[in-house]
């Protein structure tokens, strides 16, 4: 069984959340319908989707690592050889002048191949972390309007609820002061 793409997944639970917006009634206005348990739910898929990116770029940066080590493994080992061939050499004095320039040639060559693998294998994470930041602060983003829509809701319902007694209460006092200045009346 192939595992899903944890990018593709938070990305479907967005679209999932947004589309509540799309389905919301026209008469609400600027307020978007979304049941308390289908928000939890894809807040909470979101969450658990998360870590497990958090964890690929971990992965990301041990490959990075491994990289470096074993560009720094190639490199001493090219310069090891170097240093061998420049012993065997030594023996004729025209043949260690030729060594020599041969070795440090071969140093030379070993050090930028190391610093090439090196930028490369940064440059690779670099661009790799970036989009995941990207997406992250994208996600968080949504995660906060959604949030901010959702406490301004409720804030409005509050404030609805509020004034709905307090219409009652005058309702009643009305209804009583009516009743009371009929029976004055008789």
């Amino acid at each position: 069984m192939q595992s899903k793409d944890p990018l593709n997944e938070i990305e479907l639970l967005l679209d999932e959340l947004e589309s509540f917006a799309e389905k919301t009634p026209w008469y609400l206005g600027n307020r978007i319908a979304i049941s308390d348990e289908d928000f939890f739910r894809i807040t909470r898929s979101i969450r658990e989707l998360l870590p497990q990116e958090l964890a690929e770029a971990r992965k990301v940066l041990e490959k990075q690592d491994l990289i470096l080590k074993n560009a720094k493994e190639e490199h001493k080992r090219i310069i090891d050889t170097a240093e061998r061939r420049l012993e065997d050499l030594t023996n004729n004095e025209q043949v260690v002048i030729i060594a020599k320039q041969q070795a440090e040639h071969i140093r030379e060559k070993a050090r930028m191949e190391g610093e090439s693998l090196k930028r490369d294998a940064l440059l690779y994470t670099t661009e790799l972390l970036e989009d995941m930041e990207r997406q992250f602060l994208e996600t968080v983003e949504t995660l906060q309007k959604g949030r901010a829509i959702l406490e301004s809701e409720v804030g409005k319902s509050v404030q609805e609820n509020m004034e709905a007694v307090e219409s009652d209460e005058f309702i009643e006092t009305s209804s009583a002061s009516a009743g009371e200045a009929k029976d004055s009346y008789d």
